[in-house]
């Protein structure tokens, strides 16, 4: 163990070694795809023996910075949402987080994924949002397509603001929610609510097509705004 002199946990040496040695990759300006020196080598460097050396490679895999491809060795690993997607459906699954609260903090990153694509979105982006759209009209009463259909929506907007941390976050918000979503904010609208949704995704895209940025994040902000309102209400409507 390594000795501390606060309140929290001693380190394990472990550990330590890991954190070292994702600094040293920091400063080395490691790239996605590096090769780690042997195992041997990385043991020597610090002082270690090779299992320890092991231990803390297996916890630098576990926090995703690196992967251990068999025949290669351990490389510095490229930059996924996995992690942001098991933290999200940790949250409501295990957690319990209020969708309400998902929806709060998704809001203002769609609202500036709406605004980016608007500024960012090639002419292939916007056929394709344009053909989603499309589709989307002929399933409004389809809640089981329309919800997939959404998704792929608001994953491609995300695509096209070409922020990638915007995307990672909102896809994987979306993800843990996608049942969630389904089941209270489709299925338990009337069609007139429905087509008012479908109105908004329309003006959105719209929007982003004319290239107008303040529009298209005035429309999202509006849809989400509705959204909240919606599921407020019917949780009011559930206690009475």
């Amino acid at each position: 163990m390594i000795q501390t002199n606060d309140t929290r946990p001693p380190v394990t040496l472990p550990a330590h070694i890991a954190g070292q040695l994702l600094s040293q990759l920091i400063q080395q300006r490691a790239k996605p795809g590096d090769l780690l020196p042997a195992e041997s080598k990385l043991a020597q460097q610090f002082g270690v023996s090779r299992p320890i050396l092991r231990e803390a490679l297996k916890q630098l895999a576990g926090q995703g910075f690196v992967e251990v491809v068999n025949g290669r060795g351990t490389l510095v690993r490229a930059l996924d949402a996995s992690q942001l997607r098991a933290y999200f459906t940790h949250a409501v699954s295990i957690q319990r987080v209020p969708f309400r609260e998902l929806m709060e903090a998704r809001r203002p990153l769609e609202v500036q994924s709406a605004r980016l694509a608007a500024q960012h979105r090639t002419p292939e982006h916007l056929d394709e949002m344009r053909g989603i759209i499309q589709r989307m009209s002929r399933n409004i009463a389809n809640a089981d397509v329309y919800v997939d259909l959404d998704r792929e929506l608001h994953a491609l907007i995300a695509d096209a603001s070409g922020n990638t941390v915007i995307g990672d976050l909102i896809t994987s918000i979306r993800g843990a929610l996608n049942e969630v979503t389904h089941n209270t904010l489709y299925r338990r609208r009337n069609r007139q609510q429905l087509e008012r949704v479908h109105l908004l995704h329309e003006s959105i895209v719209n929007d982003i097509g004319y290239g107008n940025a303040e529009a298209a994040g005035r429309a999202m902000d509006i849809h989400f705004g509705e959204a909240l309102q919606f599921l407020i209400a019917r949780n009011e409507g559930a206690r009475k």
